[in-house]
């Protein structure tokens, strides 16, 4: 990653980490389920955790009984990843690594081969991302399995807009709640505030989903697995623009890719 952008992830990691925890609302209820499924962990599993964040992912996999490599561009996300494992009772070897530095993402060859690798909601936060994909499918196992979630960028990404609308249909008034999409097949960057209220915005590269998918099979994967995990139609919803309010739109997708 440029230097901007690690400054940037660096100087918001503390804010996401006190944020997030061990997993927020969206986490929980939509990508961790997910992930869990198309993952298929067993015990004594060698999982490799890229992008990890504050490492709460890396955490349910070695609470799993999954042997987890994790690592992150940001060292103070890795610094408060090693400090919740501790205070958790985990054991995890963490790395500060720039998932975008082929040279840095060399060392991870003497730690392989790896049953599954996982890279949750964090694809769309760097550029390129072919060294990573390239690195995974290098030190991946032949049967091995690499899940990763995003944003789905056909409804949820910089170039959408949440609308909330009023009309009165039969003497009453209803709701309408959706998305409205400008701009989709061109990839972009913008800066984006994926929390409310951190400290400053990050950038966010928008893919199309044959963008994403033509630089997986480029890697030397197939895609064998998705889901397009949704809010349940009672979940509760802060306000007109939260994704609880549109059941039936997915904001974000998981994918799963096997050697090819």
């Amino acid at each position: 990653m440029s230097d901007d952008a690690l400054a940037v992830w660096s100087r918001n990691a503390g804010f996401w980490d006190d944020f997030l925890g061990e997993g927020n609302e969206f986490q929980e209820q939509l990508i961790m389920p997910a992930t869990d499924r198309l993952l298929a962990i067993r015990a004594g599993d060698k999982v490799l955790d890229a992008a990890c964040g504050n490492g709460n992912y890396s955490r349910r996999l070695a609470a799993a009984g999954a042997q987890v490599v994790a690592f992150d561009g940001a060292a103070p996300f890795i610094d408060r990843a090693r400090q919740r494992t501790e205070t958790a009772g985990l054991s995890i070897d963490y790395r500060v690594i720039d998932a975008t530095n082929e040279t840095a993402l060399s060392e991870l060859q003497s730690d392989g081969p790896f049953r599954a690798a996982v890279c949750s909601m964090a694809l769309m936060d760097f550029d390129p991302i072919d060294p990573l994909l390239q690195t995974i499918r290098s030190v991946m196992e032949p049967d091995g399995c690499f899940v990763f979630s995003l944003p789905h960028p056909c409804f949820n990404s910089n170039g959408a807009i949440m609308t909330a609308e009023l009309h009165e249909h039969g003497g009453r008034n209803v709701h309408h709640y959706g998305v409205k999409v400008s701009r989709y097949a061109t990839s972009f960057m913008d800066l984006s505030t994926g929390l409310l209220h951190q400290p400053e915005p990050h950038p966010l590269y928008h893919r199309s989903l044959a963008t994403i998918f033509q630089t997986v099979l480029r890697a030397g994967f197939i895609i064998d697995g998705l889901e397009e995990p949704l809010f349940g139609p009672g979940t509760r919803a802060k306000n007109a623009f939260a994704w609880p309010r549109r059941p039936d739109i997915p904001p974000a997708i998981v994918l799963r890719a096997r050697p090819a």
